[in-house]
């Protein structure tokens, strides 16, 4: 697997640093949230991936980020 970021992920990456949700990050680059979901997931499995003890899917993601009280 490539664990190189693509640029999509890095500008994902950048904004969610900046503080952006999902949602505005989606409408700034034009694509669904679903898509940055994605790409989010990408980007933990490449920096994170041997380290990730459960799979991580966008319900999953959402189930603990509800958990966490996370909005």
């Amino acid at each position: 697997m490539d664990t190189r970021l693509t640029e999509r992920e890095r500008n994902i990456l950048h904004l969610f640093a900046q503080g952006h949700d999902a949602e505005a990050i989606a409408d700034q680059l034009g694509i669904s949230t679903e898509q940055v979901e994605q790409a989010s997931l990408n980007v933990l499995y490449k920096l994170f991936g041997s380290s990730l003890n459960y799979t991580l899917t966008p319900e999953g993601v959402a189930e603990e980020r509800e958990l966490a009280g996370v909005s």
